[in-house]
């Protein structure tokens, strides 16, 4: 038995009771739906016999109508306590996998794209429900409803019962076949693999729009996506190719019970072997012997498809976690200078920082700047343990952040990004995400020193307003304002700035600038920026390129002694001077 069924066995277990009692009820409404075809055979035992017993027959018709109630009303508790048991299962599974997913480190997330992830935690879960809902007790009356039969017909004759299951196991062979030679397991897989890339696309897809309207482009210029969805159908073209044949000659053979009944039933009547009542039987009851065993068919490619479902889901509960090594208890901190000692990173195999040593100050704004891709905001997200070094520590009041308890290190960093994200509720609860217990004045307070008390007061419904996909969406300055409003509402003895400044205009960043200019007073605050202005009044700037440290100093200091600085700098200026005319102008 494959772990990933053993996995599925042992997510229904919790619920063990419901899924035995709708699997005994399912079986008991096969029974019922066999009894009544028996009833009509003893009626017709009854009229084929002169006089006729009509009392009798109605006795029989009474209970075939009891039966056939029966049946349905066990099939409905069946369908309700499997799908009882299945949903509690979709809801531990999916509450298991987002607190999984909280405990991963974002390195994680940068490797496997939204679009897997959504597929993992809304399609595949819900496969699941599937298998306990449906499979688990459709197996049940698919095996328990042929044996049945079989078993009350080889009573009546054995010599039909015989001729009505010789196209079992020909189909059965070719079920065989057609496994094999489909190599299901495979196909399963690169099906789920190309739903995944096709998932991801679709992201892509949508939140690339604006640049593809804007271009006058089509869905066939956005090649990702329009290629994995050509890939996902020639796909199924392909294994519907390869395997039609062999299922419709499954199909021809469990469906050709008709070929072997009737002759022999004839011959064995002409004969005087039989009666006619019994060939009736046979030509009602041994037909659809063989109907349950298509839905056997069905089931087991449906498991496939589960199994394989379940695989990726045990493939994410199965990540490592973000390890904590030595004491995880709070721990007291003398200071709260950050010190990389011999800090080796790497995406891949791509090392993008090469051995840093630096400290950043307590108290102090140490500024991280250089090209693009030179390590700086890697560096930063290090502090926060985004991601942990593949070599040397991360120290944080001379303890390794990598010992501390988790709780610890969040309550001691706040962090900025410059891609805001937003949760999809309300703008207070966004502002809350880093103080639960925050009132409303402290909100406000918050909000007015990030200067986005005026924007809030203009929503709809103020600090009330549904913002996000499913809400009023913002901009991009107004959700860089209100991660900062976040970060002072938190009051985190530790701040990251990662392009705070990004998406505000001129005067917002110069008031912006200001409010921040009290809450970094007695805080260790590091400020990733590209616009060197915004960091030239910094206590320290350390000049990052190609992973490692260039340059270390004030913003006069780096200017003498850097010239990867003082050329970026010299840059800046230039930019600062650049019009449309072409000519220069002061630089303000």
């Amino acid at each position: 038995m494959s772990t990933s069924f053993r996995f599925l066995l042992r997510l229904a277990g919790k619920h063990r009771w419901k899924l035995l009692l709708s699997c005994t009820s399912s079986a008991i409404s096969a029974l019922c739906s066999l009894l009544p075809f028996i009833f009509v055979y003893q009626i017709a035992e009854i009229l084929l016999h002169q006089p006729v017993d009509f009392t009798t027959v109605r006795k029989w018709i009474w209970m075939a109508m009891f039966t056939i109630l029966l049946r349905f009303s066990l099939m409905g508790i069946s369908t309700m306590l499997a799908h009882a048991a299945a949903f509690h299962v979709l809801y531990d599974l999916r509450a298991r996998l987002i607190d999984k997913l909280g405990k991963l480190p974002l390195g994680f997330f940068s490797v496997q794209h939204s679009g897997k992830l959504k597929k993992i935690i809304a399609e595949d879960v819900e496969r699941i429900e599937s298998f306990i809902a449906h499979h688990l007790p459709d197996l049940t009356a698919s095996i328990v409803a042929p044996l049945l039969t079989a078993a009350y017909l080889f009573t009546v004759d054995w010599r039909l019962t015989i001729a009505a299951m010789l196209p079992i196991p020909a189909a059965f062979a070719v079920q065989w076949m057609m496994s094999v030679r489909g190599k299901r397991s495979e196909d399963m897989k690169q099906m789920h693999d190309l739903s995944e890339k096709m998932n991801g696309a679709i992201v892509e897809f949508v939140h690339a729009m604006p640049v593809i309207k804007s271009f006058n482009q089509t869905v066939h210029s956005f090649a990702r996506y329009h290629d994995s969805v050509e890939n996902y159908a020639d796909l199924w073209t392909q294994i519907a190719r390869k395997k039609t044949p062999l299922y419709v000659l499954f199909l021809l053979l469990l469906e050709s019970g008709l070929l072997f009944i009737l002759p022999t039933g004839i011959w064995l009547f002409h004969q005087h072997a039989i009666p006619f009542s019994v060939l009736l039987l046979f030509l009602m009851l041994g037909v659809g012997l063989t109907a349950p065993l298509r839905q056997i068919s069905t089931l087991s490619h449906m498991m496939q498809n589960n199994l394989e479902s379940v695989r990726r889901i045990e493939a994410v509960l199965n990540e490592e976690e973000q390890s904590v090594t030595g004491l995880s208890m709070m721990q007291p901190l003398q200071h709260l200078d950050i010190d990389f000692r011999k800090v080796h990173f790497s995406y891949g195999h791509r090392e993008v920082l090469k051995g840093i040593d630096m400290t950043a100050q307590h108290g102090k704004v140490t500024a991280f700047v250089g090209p693009s891709g030179a390590g700086k905001s890697t560096a930063a997200q290090l502090i926060a343990r985004f991601f942990d070094p593949r070599q040397g520590e991360i120290r944080i009041g001379g303890m390794n952040i990598r010992s501390m308890a988790p709780e610890q290190l969040m309550n001691l960093v706040s962090f900025v990004f410059q891609d805001v994200p937003v949760i999809s509720d309300t703008v207070s609860a966004n502002l809350r995400m880093g103080r639960t217990d925050a009132d409303a004045a402290d909100l406000i307070q918050a909000a007015q020193a990030a200067q986005a008390h005026e924007f809030i007061t203009g929503l709809p419904n103020g600090y009330d307003t549904l913002i996000g996909e499913g809400g009023v969406p913002l901009s991009g300055g107004e959700r860089q304002r209100l991660a900062i409003a976040r970060a002072i509402l938190k009051n985190a003895p530790i701040l990251i700035l990662d392009e705070a400044f990004a998406f505000a205009d001129a005067e917002n960043e110069s008031k912006i600038q200001d409010a921040l200019s009290s809450l970094l007073e007695g805080k260790t605050v590091v400020v990733i920026a590209h616009r060197l202005s915004t960091i030239a009044d910094a206590d320290h700037i350390v000049v990052f390129d190609n992973g490692y440290i260039a340059g270390t100093g004030t913003h006069e200091e780096l200017i003498q002694d850097c010239p990867l600085y003082s050329s970026m700098w010299k840059a800046h200026r230039d930019a600062g001077e650049w019009s449309l005319t072409g000519k220069e102008e002061s630089h303000v």
